[in-house]
């Protein structure tokens, strides 16, 4: 159950009674619950940085979704209300399953799901383009990218990131995993985990995010998935494909810069979960 200052805050500020709620997931830096009241939330809860920004960002992803609407094949979770001191945020709450799950339960349908996530993010690159260039930072400026850049594999990353074409960046998603997809029960496919900042950067980095996090969290999920992998590298061509993207040397170059910060974010976790994390892309590739 949420606390009270919660429940009076939501119940103060949209006229609302909160009947009821329950922990859905408890992850590193945040507590999920579903909120009941004359219509179902999400309360995301955090423990450490403030979602002032976040919030932020997703009322501007949300406006610029619902003018594109028509025209867009996914949806963004209606945005209610942020929490005092930017403790907690509460969304539309969407009652489904997440890609990651229904690839991982063999969805009869999983193969269509991925090439119309990658058709999505298409989408969304496009949106986002025409909506947040303007204010998008270069990826240079995140902190993760920062702090590699300033290492020794610095001038590695600098390379990468140098080698790609001017023509193919764009305001990425940040962290668009199959985890941060869900399909409620009418079909219609969310996007999830709206970021703090838009990043101006490849799009490729979108892509290798999503191929990357699908390809190692589905073993690390299910380990026996490693004898199911063909099924893994076929949602991940038809995402590919849905996007119309190609797996080239920019591809590989971006990708290169999205696995070195991944793993560099681990260590600074754990030391030991950036090593597993660098041992499963060795297994993956």
């Amino acid at each position: 159950m949420i606390n009270e200052t919660y429940k009076t805050f939501i119940e103060k500020n949209l006229d609302e009674t909160v009947k009821e709620s329950q922990l859905l997931t408890e992850t590193y830096p945040s507590r999920i619950y579903q909120v009941s009241g004359k219509r179902q939330y999400v309360l995301k809860e955090t423990r450490w940085t403030a979602l002032n920004h976040q919030f932020a960002n997703h009322k501007k992803i949300f406006k610029a979704w619902f003018v594109h609407r028509d025209t867009l094949t996914f949806r963004i979770p209606e945005p209610f209300l942020l929490g005092p001191e930017g403790k907690f945020v509460l969304m539309e709450y969407v009652n489904g399953d997440n890609l990651l799950n229904l690839l991982l339960k063999k969805n009869d349908n999983v193969i269509d799901l991925f090439r119309r996530a990658g058709q999505a993010l298409r989408q969304y690159h496009d949106m986002a383009k025409d909506s947040f260039a303007d204010s998008a930072m270069d990826l240079k400026s995140c902190d993760s990218i920062r702090e590699i850049i300033a290492s020794s594999k610095g001038a590695a990353i600098e390379k990468a990131l140098n080698s790609i074409p001017q023509d193919r960046f764009g305001v990425i998603y940040k962290d668009f995993t199959p985890s941060n997809i869900v399909i409620d029960r009418q079909g219609a496919m969310y996007f999830l985990d709206i970021q703090d900042d838009f990043y101006r950067a490849p799009l490729a980095y979108d892509w290798a995010r999503f191929i990357d996090t699908t390809k190692v969290f589905s073993i690390v999920r299910k380990p026996s998935m490693i004898f199911s992998f063909g099924l893994v590298k076929r949602a991940v061509d038809a995402f590919l494909e849905g996007y119309g993207g190609v797996a080239d040397e920019h591809f590989r170059s971006i990708q290169f810069v999205h696995r070195t910060e991944h793993v560099h974010i681990k260590i600074t976790k754990t030391r030991m979960r950036g090593i597993i994390l660098k041992l499963l892309y060795l297994i993956v590739s």
